[in-house]
């Protein structure tokens, strides 16, 4: 009997999402393989140059990985704020949190001309102001038929998870919880998690019914995303809940809450194999750095935790002893089939190998 489709996850809207713009925003075909992961894939990708700041460097490296990028046609990827070579008859993407020094980096870019065009995307919406002074930059090195696009793309959040994100803002509680923060520091606070949050929304293509606590940094948070809600459905041409059942009696609850309310989970963590290896090692953006000897040196090593890796996937939230049973069993399974494909083709190591 064939299993019902189940919904994308938040992280594979996102993957997609970022595929479309690494495309030229031009969706490409979609191959799912396991669960949890859609890698984009497109045949006849054009090769092309990705830029990005140190934000979107952060939302690109949780979800993909360099061959992720490349499948996409991304040759090379380099920060913004990097004295670059010029790299002629090739595109350059462009991924970017919406500021003046951004605007003002790509603009030496183009009066530069270190490309042949430039895709300019925009992590959350771009304000007018900064448009007319990309506009107006471009004029005087007549470098404006250059820019090919420019797009907002709602990306300003971090998937760490299948369907867990993050707002990547470490100085969010301590912003809205200093009595001595200036009302400027609150709003614009308030205004980063906002965008954020409708981010998430318009990725997942869902309006929710909001509910919050009265009083407080959540209701102002709440009544903040309301209101861009209702702005973007009433006023916007380019509507990006157009596509999806928004009148639909199953509309999601979202539940805004203070932290103030629950602080112990920030202190007392669990005995998770998840939980241990963040507490334990260094842990960010699905990259754990794991510190080994070697030659009398201590050494760092870095490890990615992708998508299809099926042990993290299968014990991540598992107490660590039975992870540590899960792992003899693994590494037995291993040694077994590595026996078995030994046996079948006669070779035993690596030196066999080069003998072949």
């Amino acid at each position: 009997m064939a299993q019902a489709p189940r919904d994308p996850t938040l992280r594979e809207q996102q993957i997609a999402a970022i595929a479309t713009m690494l495309n030229l925003n031009q969706k490409p075909e979609l191959v799912s393989s396991q669960v949890d992961q859609v890698i984009p894939m497109s045949s006849d990708a054009e090769w092309k140059v990705l830029i990005f700041d140190n934000f979107g460097r952060d939302v690109i490296s949780s979800v993909l990985r360099v061959n992720d990028l490349r499948e996409n046609g991304v040759t090379v990827h380099m920060p913004l704020k990097n004295e670059r070579q010029p790299i002629p008859d090739v595109p350059a993407v462009y991924f970017v949190e919406p500021t003046s020094d951004n605007i003002r980096r790509i603009c030496e870019d183009l009066s530069n001309h270190l490309y042949d065009s430039y895709y300019i995307n925009f992590s959350s919406v771009i304000p007018r102001p900064l448009m007319e002074e990309l506009a107006a930059s471009t004029i005087p090195s007549g470098s404006s038929a250059q820019i090919q696009q420019v797009y907002d793309q709602y990306l300003n959040f971090i998937c760490t998870e299948p369907n867990m994100f993050s707002l990547n803002d470490r100085q969010s509680y301590l912003a809205l919880n200093d009595p001595t923060a200036p009302e400027t520091a609150i709003e614009a606070s308030i205004d980063k998690a906002a965008s954020a949050l409708f981010s998430v929304l318009a990725t997942m293509g869902v309006i929710p019914i909001i509910r919050c606590p009265r009083r407080g940094a959540a209701e102002m948070l709440a009544k903040k995303l309301d209101s861009r809600l209702r702005d973007h459905v009433m006023n916007s041409r380019n509507n990006l809940f157009s596509d999806s059942n928004t009148m639909n009696f199953q509309r999601p609850v979202l539940v805004i809450l203070d932290r103030n309310m629950d602080l112990v989970p920030m202190i007392s963590h669990s005995w998770t194999y998840q939980a241990l290896v963040h507490d334990v090692m260094e842990m960010k953006l699905n990259e754990i750095v794991v510190q080994t000897e070697e030659n009398g040196r201590v050494v760092k090593k870095k490890y990615d935790i992708e998508a299809k890796d099926f042990f993290w996937n299968k014990n991540a939230s598992a107490p660590f002893p039975q992870v540590a049973e899960e792992i003899d069993t693994e590494l037995t399974k291993y040694k077994k089939d590595a026996a078995v494909i030994s046996q079948m083709s006669g070779v035993n190591s690596l030196e066999d190998v080069n003998q072949l």
